[in-house]
């Protein structure tokens, strides 16, 4: 628990340092629609936020040693942490702005067919069955263009399916020397072992025993997801926007602060040569 309010203090200094310069966050989001990959920046924006908020609730959960739930949040937030990794290199490795797409547009179609679908069989329950598709009904009402198929979409969305992100960043971080790959691999395989608290499988019931060792590494993952995630997002930023370099800064020495500290995980950038150097 005394690791758990260490790291606070230093979130605690990272946001007072911060603090003077979170006016250059909107002030660049006013410009993104000018960018080459608008919905692909965008895409990638969303994940510190969402990630920033598991690791809020893993901390509050963590004061109060409830070890299931707290297996729970770890697991949304290893999905969320690669899935923000696989963004981010795609839109990197990209020329144009097709992952964006893919992710925002075409996952936003599958989760309302994923819906309409889920309607369908309540209302098979009730003895009522359409005769048109979920799909159809989409596009019928506008939800949906007439020019996708199903098959169309699920192949863009397919690439988001855990096993699918971890294969591509294996496969980059194979392929060049990379120092988050460690880091990366260590937890791939936790996404697995974690499903059992999420489904209420019976090898949930370890947890409780685990839980007390598990604590440590899980609120040190959840530290280091939001921090290297805030940093990979600031340096795309900067890619578009010099005057974001002060984020840049800011956030890639508490990176190294924290896991300076951290015995369990060690970092130095594998983003370097597009980020501001240091100073």
């Amino acid at each position: 628990m005394d690791r758990l309010y260490e790291i606070e203090d230093i979130l605690e200094e990272l946001a007072e340092e911060i603090e003077p310069h979170l006016q250059l966050i909107p002030e660049f989001f006013s410009k993104i629609k000018d960018t080459d990959k608008p919905l692909s920046v965008f895409s990638m924006s969303t994940f510190f936020p969402k990630i920033e908020s598991i690791r809020l609730g893993i901390f509050e959960v963590a004061k109060i040693e409830e070890y299931y739930s707290l297996n729970i949040l770890f697991r949304s937030l290893i999905e969320h942490f690669v899935r923000a990794q696989y963004i981010w290199m795609k839109t990197v490795e990209n020329k144009n702005d097709e992952i964006g797409i893919d992710y925002w547009v075409f996952g936003q179609d599958q989760e309302n067919i994923d819906y309409a679908k889920a309607l369908q069989k309540s209302y098979s329950t009730i003895g009522i069955n359409p005769e048109v598709s979920p799909i159809e009904t989409l596009k019928k009402i506008g939800v949906i263009s007439k020019d996708k198929s199903q098959n169309k979409i699920r192949k863009k969305v397919d690439q988001f399916k855990y096993s699918n992100m971890i294969h591509f960043i294996a496969n980059r971080m194979k392929s060049k020397e990379n120092s988050e790959a460690p880091i990366l691999f260590s937890i791939f395989p936790r996404y697995s072992e974690l499903s059992s608290c999420v489904h209420g499988g019976p090898d949930s019931v370890g947890s409780y025993q685990k839980g007390p060792k598990a604590m440590k590494e899980i609120v040190e993952m959840a530290t280091f997801s939001s921090l290297h995630i805030r940093w990979l997002s600031n340096v795309l930023f900067y890619q578009y926007d010099k005057s974001i370099e002060p984020l840049c800064q800011i956030t890639r020495k508490y990176l190294h602060k924290f896991t300076g500290h951290n015995n369990s995980i060690q970092w130095t950038s594998g983003a370097a040569g597009a980020a501001p150097s240091s100073r």
